[in-house]
């Protein structure tokens, strides 16, 4: 299903040139369980997340970067992909008038959650160093 206003297509809010779509992070995409993802995800965080880095939150960062394209290819072409991942993305552009702080208007559709899309990232990268196999 594509988005009504394609957005970010127009939008130019982030420069996403460096990434590459290669067919293994296609199929990759393809397999992502979102309903899992939300069932369990009680306060919200991951929508708050994405709200947060499509409203401009962190976009120094190789993770957020990486996270809004992944998010914004799934949105666009993922007939899978659930209306509030949907929503959370299309809210957060919404928000971004490229302010420094227009990451915080997401905080008053997720209230259950008190993490920065800063803290997330952060967890997320700890996550990884702690339980992903060296390689």
């Amino acid at each position: 299903m594509k988005l009504s206003k394609p957005l970010f297509m127009a939008s130019g809010k982030r420069d996403t040139s460096l990434f590459n779509r290669t067919s293994e992070l296609i199929s990759f995409e393809q397999h992502i369980d979102w309903n899992r993802i939300l069932k369990h995800d009680p306060f919200k965080c991951s929508q708050s997340l994405i709200c947060q880095i499509a409203a401009g939150a962190e976009m120094k960062n190789s993770a957020a970067n990486a996270i809004y394209e992944f998010v914004q290819y799934s949105v666009e072409n993922n007939k899978k992909v659930p209306s509030r991942i949907k929503q959370s993305f299309e809210r957060g552009l919404s928000f971004n008038q490229f302010n420094e702080t227009d990451y915080s208007n997401c905080f008053a559709h997720y209230p259950l959650c008190i993490y920065s899309a800063k803290t997330m990232l952060k967890l997320l990268d700890l996550h990884t160093k702690l339980f992903q196999p060296w390689t």
